[in-house]
């Protein structure tokens, strides 16, 4: 009886006083609660800092929400698009993957052929949406062309572009970030190779083989020229052989301790720019959204 009663209370000690970080870090519940939230985080900012200079939490491969067949393997998220966007994901990464040459766009809910696909016309609707609703926040959007989807580049741009006309004054499609009384309101493309009407971006570099490395270091090597200007996009998804969830367990929980350390010690808390993540919680993103924009003369 002693001994069951030892354990029993070691037991709940162990819940009670030592709950684990990747449980703050890290998400695999699909149900997101009202309370968690986060609308309207960009309305404090002020109105001339770039975009560039401001922490944002965002999503890698933001629409593979696919759980089928090898789904440990594909899926990289668990909320969709407008629970994303309610809890304060403010980057998205969508991929398109159309094999048949398409009218439109379409945007992959997976890797490869498996999953769903939808329209960009219909994700750029729904985040105007939400954007009109909260007119003090802004989106970035990245879309990548994958090589096998479109004959030449000329196909993907010109389809982009009829896209883009449709909601020209609701998108930021300029070289230099915007400041935040230019993007509220607005979607911002980032640039890519083939989609070359957006605005510059960088990889900061921040993790190496998985692991953060002289992120501190680093960052004072890149606020004077890039963050200034272009915005800098963080990865924590690195591997191609780790399971997206398993690797995401490990990423998060790093990336977590060292946000929190960051929060309180580093006077270089905006130039972490897009910190694009799988399986993100709603306490890691709020971590994110409450890092001060990187300040110095905004005079361009």
């Amino acid at each position: 009886d002693f001994l069951k009663l030892f354990f029993w209370t070691l037991a709940v000690f162990s819940l009670i006083f030592i709950p684990t970080v990747s449980q703050s870090a890290f998400n695999e519940n699909p149900v997101l609660s009202q309370s968690s939230y986060n609308r309207e985080w960009m309305k404090s900012i002020p109105e001339e800092t770039p975009l560039s200079a401001i922490a944002i939490p965002g999503t890698h491969e933001s629409l593979t929400l696919y759980k089928g067949l090898f789904a440990s393997y594909l899926q990289s998220q668990v909320w969709n698009l407008k629970d994303q966007l309610n809890v304060g994901v403010r980057y998205f990464d969508l991929h398109s993957r159309n094999w048949i040459p398409k009218k439109t766009i379409y945007v992959g809910y997976s890797h490869w052929l498996i999953g769903k696909e939808i329209p960009l016309g219909e994700v750029l609707r729904d985040i105007l949406d939400f954007l009109e609703n909260h007119r003090n926040e802004t989106v970035i959007l990245k879309v990548t062309f994958h090589k096998l989807v479109f004959h030449n580049n000329k196909d993907a741009e010109d389809l982009m572009k009829t896209i883009i006309d449709k909601f020209r004054s609701k998108i930021w499609t300029n070289t230099l970030a915007p400041k935040m009384k230019d993007a509220r309101g607005k979607i911002v493309f980032l640039k890519t190779d083939v989609f070359r009407a957006g605005t510059e971006s960088h990889d900061s570099h921040f993790f190496e083989h998985n692991r953060l490395t002289n992120v501190e270091k680093k960052i004072k090597n890149i606020k004077s020229n890039l963050c200034e200007r272009h915005i800098m996009v963080t990865g924590t998804s690195a591997s191609t052989t780790e399971k997206p969830i398993k690797l995401a367990q490990k990423v998060n929980e790093q990336l977590y301790n060292f946000l929190k350390q960051h929060n309180t010690s580093s006077e270089n808390h905006g130039c972490l720019g897009v910190i694009s993540m799988d399986f993100p919680s709603a306490e890691i993103i709020k971590i994110i959204t409450e890092l001060k924009p990187y300040m110095w003369s905004y005079n361009y």
